[in-house]
């Protein structure tokens, strides 16, 4: 008994399953590849800004208490009373930015402190008393990035 490749006995190799598998993996990865791709970058709405710290370096704050205002230092042993000084009575709240460098880590975390204590013994239920919100905000690498801060607030404060 021979056998020939006509024989309907003899099973043939199909590669149609295997193709068939290999063309829903590529399908598979081009549709993972294009939900991945990003989406573009939304403007969205800027940040409200009523007060704004800026530590370039450890050991000083500078505050803007409004966009036209000039700034004022404060060293670190002083935080308290620039906290204090934002207790201002006005109603509703206030949204205190406060923007460091890479350079003033150990300010930053002296700063977070002060607010912390400051909020424990303030009394929101006090009439005209603000309540400040604080927004922690990493200034860029370049030297130019706080100048560039505060023009923007000053273009959004207009």
């Amino acid at each position: 008994m021979s056998l020939k490749t006509s024989d309907p006995l003899v099973p043939r190799l199909s590669l149609l399953p295997f193709l068939d598998l290999v063309w829903s993996f590529v399908g598979i990865l081009v549709v993972i590849f294009a939900l991945q791709s990003p989406n573009p970058p939304h403007s969205g709405r800027p940040l409200a800004v009523d007060l704004l710290a800026i530590c370039q370096r450890d050991g000083e704050v500078w505050l803007y208490r409004d966009p036209q205002a000039a700034p004022r230092l404060y060293p670190d042993p002083e935080l308290g009373r620039l906290l204090e000084d934002l207790a201002i009575p006005v109603e509703g709240t206030r949204n205190l930015v406060f923007a460091f460098s890479r350079d003033c880590l150990t300010t930053r975390r002296l700063f977070e402190e002060s607010f912390g204590h400051f909020t424990t013994r303030t009394r929101p239920e006090a009439p005209n008393r603000a309540v400040v919100r604080l927004v922690l905000r990493p200034l860029a690498a370049s030297p130019q990035a706080a100048e560039q801060l505060v023009e923007a607030w000053r273009g959004h404060g207009d």
